[in-house]
């Protein structure tokens, strides 16, 4: 569910306090959002694909333009990246997999963000097709309801336990309790329910399962105990 975002963009950046600087604004499609960071002093960025060029390029904002992001309600969101020992720690601000830096992400990339420790998760983040993972400090529990702020935006499930699968064995076996898991509907290739399935029995899924298919690089297979009803809750 696109949406339109708008900043001031620094056309001849002087690196001082951004003052004298020519001032474009540019607005682009949420879908071609990658995220948004604080660098030092004033600058602030922004990654996005620019479809004029058919490449992504960085795009130095005005702090005004950035505090807008941060304080939109819709699908953008401000976090803080943690570490972790889980995923490839693709950070979208250099340093992040080693410290902790704050940026803004776009809620309709997240693939699944699952639970990882208390107050943090793991983020699948898929842009044009390529995919990163890093670690926030948000639960999946707040980032859905974040996702519901201000124009209701409705793409992401609700937080559910659930295991990977893939292989026939777990790949990640943390993602447990109430706060566990989510999903985009961006990226939903399937879901249904099945019972008594060997590559689950064998992952130490039992019963009736809830199987989730994620159209994302690696084609992700999820798990769950939890009724399907209660992990896809709504819809367009």
């Amino acid at each position: 569910m696109a949406s339109a975002i708008r900043f001031q963009e620094v056309i001849n950046n002087n690196g001082t306090a951004l003052t004298g600087n020519t001032l474009r604004v540019t607005a682009i499609s949420t879908d071609d959002f990658k995220w948004a960071y604080s660098g030092g002093g004033d600058n602030r960025y922004v990654e996005f694909y620019d479809a004029q060029i058919g490449a992504d390029r960085v795009a130095t904002i005005t702090t005004g333009s950035y505090a807008s992001l941060v304080n939109s309600t819709g699908t953008l969101t401000q976090v803080t990246s943690t570490v972790s020992g889980v995923g490839r720690q693709d950070a979208p601000v250099t340093g992040v997999s080693t410290a902790t830096g704050v940026f803004i992400i776009n809620l309709e990339n997240i693939a699944v963000a699952y639970l990882t420790a208390t107050g943090s998760s793991n983020v699948q983040y898929i842009v044009n097709g390529k995919m990163y993972e890093f670690a926030i400090n948000r639960t999946p529990n707040q980032l859905q309801t974040s996702a519901t702020l201000g124009n209701d935006v409705r793409f992401m499930s609700a937080p559910f336990a659930l295991r990977f699968i893939g292989n026939n064995r777990v790949l990640n076996a943390s993602a447990t309790g109430s706060a566990g898991c989510i999903i985009g509907f961006k990226n939903l290739k399937s879901a249904g329910t099945i019972a008594d399935d060997r590559r689950f029995i064998d992952a130490g899924v039992t019963g009736v399962v809830s199987e989730i298919y994620l159209d994302t690089p690696d084609n992700l297979v999820l798990a769950s105990n939890t009724a399907l009803s209660s992990i896809i809750t709504s819809g367009f």
